[in-house]
C-alpha cells in the first residue's frame, strides 16, 4: 500500500488539522509555522484562537479526502452540519516552508450566486421565437452526428455532454462522483445563457433522466421558446453494434468505442418521452433525417 508522500505542504497542513481536530496545547509553535505575507494579515496568535474556536464545528476530525502537489495540500472534511468542507494550505518554496496562506471554505463558497434552479417559473430568461432542441438517445445511436448535421444546416449552436465531460478528464473529470449530473448542469447553463441572448440552441445528450428533461422543459417554457425533442434510433441493432464498438470520435478526453451489454440495457430501459417527439431513425441519409428534422423544428 502506498501512503502519500509527506510533503512539507502537508506537514502543515496535518498541523493545522490538529487544530481542529481539538490537540490540547496545539499552536504552542505558532510563531514559527506562518512567514510574510499570512502574518501580514493576522498573527500567528490570532490564528490559533480562530482555529480552536473552529474546532467546535469540526472535532471529531473526518475527514474525506487528502491530496498534495508541491507547494500546495489540500483537504476535505465534514463539519458539523454534514457538509463538506475544503482546507487548503500554501507553504513556501524553500525551507523551513512556512504557511504563506490558508484557507476553508465550503465546497460551495457561501457568497457565491445560487445555482441554477431545477424549474424555472420565476428566472429572468426569455427568447420569444427561439427554440430549444435536444436530440436524445443511446450511444450509437446517431444522435450526435445528426445533431451536428442540424446544427450546421440551422446556424444554431451544438453543445454535446460527451464534449462537456471530456474537457473535465484533465482535471480528475473520470473519477468525479456524479460525472454525468455535471455535464448535465454545464449544458443547462449554456442553454440558459443562449436563451437569455435571445437564440436558439442544440442540446446532444442521451437524456434518460426525467428530471433533466422537466427542467429543460420548465427553462423553454419560462423564455417562451418552443421545446423540440427529437430522439435517435438505429433500427438495425448488428449496425449499431458495429457503429458503437468501431467509431472513433476524436473527443478530447473522451472514450472511443462503447459498451454494447451497456447499451442493451439502457435501450431496454429508456423512458419515452411525454412531450411532442419525432423519432428519426439513424439507417436512413443523414442529409435525409436532418431535412425531417429542419421540417419539425420548423422557421425561426
Amino acid at each position: 500500500m502506498h501512503c502519500l508522500e509527506a510533503t512539507p505542504a502537508l506537514r502543515r497542513l496535518e498541523w493545522i488539522l490538529d487544530g481542529l481536530a481539538g490537540t490540547p496545547d496545539w499552536g504552542n509553535d505558532a510563531d514559527d509555522a506562518f512567514g510574510p505575507p499570512f502574518t501580514n494579515w493576522i498573527s500567528p496568535d490570532d490564528y490559533v484562537k480562530l482555529t480552536r474556536s473552529r474546532s467546535e464545528r469540526y472535532a471529531p476530525l473526518r475527514i474525506v479526502g487528502l491530496e498534495t502537489n508541491g507547494q500546495r495540500a489540500r483537504a476535505r472534511l465534514y463539519n458539523d452540519a454534514g457538509e463538506v468542507d475544503v482546507l487548503t494550505c500554501i507553504v513556501e518554496r524553500e525551507p523551513p516552508h512556512r504557511i504563506t496562506q490558508t484557507a476553508l471554505q465550503g465546497l460551495v463558497p457561501a457568497r457565491l450566486s445560487p445555482r441554477l434552479p431545477m424549474t424555472f417559473e420565476q428566472y429572468d430568461v426569455s427568447a420569444p421565437g427561439a427554440t430549444l432542441l435536444v436530440v436524445s438517445g443511446v450511444p450509437g445511436s446517431g444522435k450526435s452526428t445528426l445533431a451536428d448535421a442540424t446544427g450546421r444546416a440551422l446556424g444554431i449552436p451544438v453543445f454535446a455532454i460527451d464534449w462537456m465531460l471530456g474537457a473535465l478528464t484533465p482535471f480528475g473529470g473520470r473519477h468525479f462522483d456524479d460525472g454525468f449530473g455535471i455535464g448535465y448542469e454545464q449544458l443547462t447553463t449554456l442553454a440558459v445563457r443562449q436563451l437569455r441572448l435571445g437564440q436558439s440552441a442544440i442540446l446532444d445528450a442521451p437524456v434518460e433522466e426525467p428530471e433533466i428533461r422537466d427542467r429543460w422543459r420548465s427553462l423553454a417554457d419560462r423564455a417562451g421558446a418552443r421545446f423540440a425533442v427529437v430522439v435517435c434510433v438505429c433500427s438495425d441493432q448488428a449496425t449499431h453494434q458495429a457503429r458503437l464498438q468501431g467509431r472513433d470520435r476524436d473527443i478530447p478526453g473522451w472514450h472511443g468505442p462503447g459498451d454494447w451489454g451497456n447499451v442493451q440495457r439502457r435501450l431496454r430501459d429508456y423512458p419515452q418521452w411525454t412531450d411532442e417527439v419525432l423519432t428519426v431513425d439513424s439507417m436512413q441519409p443523414v442529409a435525409d433525417n436532418v431535412r425531417t428534422v429542419v421540417d419539425f423544428v420548423g422557421p425561426g
